[in-house]
């Protein structure tokens, strides 16, 4: 019984050390848990209160280089405050009041080392104005500029009346015996003077592009057609006339008259010189020769070259008008803008791949 008592009291014993050394040890790592956090926000603190030190010793630097030259001298009172606040002690204890410029320390939960920004300072007063300047040295002439380019030219203005002294019965006689006829291709009027009237106005017909026969001549056929007697409807000759189209892949055609020409039908109008008698095609040319009217300027057209219609080459006006309702790529005769290649043709003048002008004058 007493062995049982003895064997009883040992377990008890060895239970309370078991339990003395576990509560020890879990105290140990708790302190050094606390121990390890302590160090590391004494630590943080520390750096910060560095960091602020070289802020505040950028700004001080910063303001004493913008002070005037004669305050920044070795004896200046800049330059002692500067002495006096670079003697001052700083310590690195966290137990230490921690002292610097500008700064006013603060006890933190773990001791001292928060901080707080001071007070921003006034404004100092403005300077005295200094006196003006004297003028500088006159600069040297500078050489004259080069010439400008040349100005884009303007627009074609209205052909002007001419001066007719001939009485008007002459007048009328003449234009009762009639004067020479010319086509405006591309527009429904003709030119805005005296000297021409419309005789009627229509559509600009030819050759299907690919026939190999037919017409070489663009027609234009009047709007309102009269028939014979003794027509058949049906084909029964095997010649034929289509409308014409506009083929204008590169567009260098005035638009105040027709925003789109492309695969629209073209328009033409048939008109009669009243007091001249010759009319003539200039090609290549943009006006006309001395004593000579200018009738309306375009360009030349004519059909594709690898199609298989030929045809003559007629100018068309440059704004012109479209068959309205006809944007369709219906095909039939066909019109393109005429380029010069050079080799057989000279170059220069002539330049290679260029669109070729024409102007329509009379005498």
């Amino acid at each position: 019984m007493e062995m049982f008592d003895q064997s009883k009291q040992s377990n008890k014993n060895a239970v309370f050390w078991r339990w003395f050394v576990a509560g020890t040890l879990l105290n140990l790592c708790i302190t050094s848990v606390l121990v390890g956090l302590t160090v590391f926000y004494v630590h943080t603190e520390l750096q910060s209160v560095r960091q602020r030190i070289a802020i505040n010793e950028e700004r001080l630097s910063f303001v004493e280089k913008a002070l005037p030259q004669e305050n920044n001298g070795p004896t200046s009172k800049n330059a002692q405050l500067r002495i006096r606040r670079d003697q001052m002690p700083v310590s690195h204890n966290a137990d230490q009041n921690l002292t610097f410029p500008f700064r006013r320390v603060i006890r933190g939960p773990f001791g001292y080392g928060g901080c707080r920004d001071g007070r921003d300072g006034r404004d100092g007063r403005d300077g005295i104005q200094g006196p003006a300047g004297q003028p500088g040295p006159q600069g040297v002439k500078g050489e004259p500029g080069l010439p400008g380019a040349a100005g884009i030219r303007g627009p074609r203005g209205l052909n002007g009346d001419s001066e007719d002294t001939e009485p008007r019965d002459h007048r009328d006689n003449r234009k009762a015996s009639g004067g020479e006829t010319y086509v405006r291709w591309g527009r429904t009027i003709c030119p805005n003077h005296t000297s021409t009237e419309l005789v009627y106005a229509g559509f600009a017909t030819g050759s299907y592009f690919s026939h190999k026969g037919g017409s070489v001549d663009f027609i234009c056929l009047p709007t309102d057609p009269d028939w014979a007697a003794s027509y058949n409807d049906g084909w029964n000759t095997g010649s034929y006339l289509y409308g014409t189209e506009y083929r204008v892949s590169y567009d260098p055609f005035s638009h105040e008259n027709a925003e789109v020409l492309q695969d629209h039908d073209v328009p033409c109008a048939v008109c009669r010189l009243v007091n001249r008698g010759t009319k003539h095609l200039f090609p290549a040319k943009l006006g006309c020769p001395e004593n000579w009217r200018e009738e309306y300027r375009g360009f030349l057209m004519s059909g594709y070259a690898d199609h298989e219609q030929r045809s003559k080459a007629v100018c068309v006006d440059e704004a012109p008008e479209v068959v309205s309702g006809s944007q369709a790529d219906q095909k039939g005769a066909l019109l393109y803008i005429i380029e010069g290649v050079c080799g057989s043709l000279h170059c220069p003048p002539y330049v290679n791949g260029r669109e070729i002008t024409c102007t329509v004058c009379s005498i």
